[in-house]
């Protein structure tokens, strides 16, 4: 059920990301124009595509369908970051966000990393709550987004 990503899987890869986050993204920043047009698909599609690198460090959950994904992309020899990270909505709380958690760790642990991080928007609390329920500790960094006035906040799984 949980795979690696590979070259095929980029359009599902794109739709799921696109959709995941306007569902998540929309409510907080209220922006439009930035929710549908400026995120499309297409582009993503193409980003991916043009930089297959991106897909290295990607799991996807996939029974038969692709309904979510997950990348952590190194950012040292010692810590890998969560870039991207969505279920597709239609299949949320149905247990594949956590898969997809425990699959990151243990391919993070294979690969000797010491620390999992991620940034997520402090207003996002459902994220926040979900990562806090899957071992995710906040460092107390936090940025402000740029362009707006929104806050991330940086996240951190120890491995032991």
């Amino acid at each position: 059920m949980i795979r690696k990503a590979d070259k095929q899987d980029i359009a599902r890869i794109a739709e799921i990301i696109v959709f995941g986050k306007r569902v998540a993204y929309r409510p907080i920043f209220k922006n439009d124009y930035v929710s549908f047009n400026e995120l499309q698909v297409v582009n993503l599609y193409e980003e991916y595509n043009s930089n297959l690198h991106r897909l290295d460090g990607m799991l996807l959950y996939d029974d038969g369908i692709v309904k979510g994904v997950i990348n952590g992309q190194p950012i040292d020899a010692k810590t890998i970051e969560i870039t991207d990270f969505y279920v597709e909505p239609f299949f949320v709380r149905q247990g594949i966000g956590t898969l997809l958690i425990e699959a990151m760790i243990q391919q993070a642990r294979k690969k000797a990393y010491n620390t999992i991080i991620l940034w997520v928007i402090k207003d996002n609390t459902k994220a926040r709550k979900f990562y806090e329920a899957n071992g995710f500790v906040s460092t107390g960094k936090t940025c402000i987004i740029e362009g707006t006035a929104k806050e991330d906040c940086c996240y951190e799984y120890v491995l032991e």
